[in-house]
């Protein structure tokens, strides 16, 4: 397997600063790590195809061996960006890696951008477009970010190219594409709205409690209207049986056994009422 050694002392690490190589085992479809700088790591993967500089990427292929474009449908599985080889202090080229492209995690570098979302201004977040490895202003119904701009791109000035977009209806939206530094660290989208309902903390941790795992706020709230029918149920069962039982016992005083009898009947009707209620609950919890 023939190894190509190239250096150059262009871009993001300084002649200054001192490159340093870690050792890994052999892969057919990996590289050696480089270390460009004290903050950021470069490595090589195998691709199905070449892919441009500035390439959003994701892992893909066994074990996650190859990159490909990342897509706005498997968003959590971003990975980094393609980088030019040539701005590297030192870059390991392994003649064996089909497609061979270097991929960066953290750092800052120029990264594919469309006006898709709208302008982009220094400081936004960018996350993945509908274009396949292309970036775009996150929204704040977005979850994962790539990081944030250190560069803007209004889709009128220094545009690389185009694309159209079709939506479901088949209307076509043109959106130009650039290329902007972006500082690299992929994570959760601090701005996004949760659309989670919220459940007060001491009522979470008592339907954890009873179902001994966590429950979503559904279950919480239909719980709680079960509970809520089922004891409004029994109270009205036991304040007409009590109510009626007093009345009998006005007009007819000679019945008070019967009266006391049936009294009795509707006080455990009310408690097997309840019992079934509470039970409901549980098994809504638990299951």
């Amino acid at each position: 397997m023939g190894i190509l050694f190239a250096l150059s002392l262009v871009g993001t690490a300084s002649a200054g600063t001192p490159a340093k190589t870690t050792t890994k085992s052999s892969d057919s479809s990996k590289t050696t790590p480089v270390t460009t700088n004290n903050t950021t790591t470069v490595q090589g993967y195998a691709a199905d195809k070449t892919l441009q500089i500035g390439t959003i990427v994701q892992l893909s292929g066994s074990g996650g061996a190859k990159v490909a474009p990342a897509t706005l449908t498997k968003l959590n599985q971003m990975y980094g960006v393609t980088v030019d080889p040539h701005m590297l202090s030192i870059t390991i080229y392994d003649a064996s890696i089909a497609n061979e492209s270097f991929v960066a995690t953290t750092g800052t570098y120029n990264v594919l951008v469309s006006n898709q979302g709208g302008s982009i201004k220094v400081g936004d977040y960018i996350t993945v477009s509908s274009v396949d490895g292309v970036g775009m202003v996150a929204s704040p119904d977005q979850p994962i970010v790539l990081g944030r701009a250190a560069g803007s791109f209004d889709g009128k000035s220094n545009v690389i190219g185009s694309t159209t977009l079709k939506d479901s209806a088949g209307k076509t939206t043109p959106v130009a594409l650039g290329e902007i530094p972006v500082a690299i660290a992929i994570a959760h989208n601090p701005n996004q709205k949760s659309t989670k309902a919220e459940v007060p903390k001491w009522l979470q941790r008592i339907g954890e409690a009873i179902a001994e795992k966590p429950v979503g706020p559904l279950r919480i709230y239909l719980s709680i209207g079960i509970t809520g029918i089922t004891v409004v149920a029994a109270i009205v069962l036991l304040y007409s049986g009590v109510r009626n039982s007093l009345i009998s016992i006005g007009r007819n005083p000679l019945s008070k056994k019967t009266i006391f009898r049936g009294l009795l009947e509707i006080i455990l009707t009310s408690i097997i009422v309840l019992i079934i209620g509470l039970f409901a609950v549980y098994l809504l919890l638990k299951l």
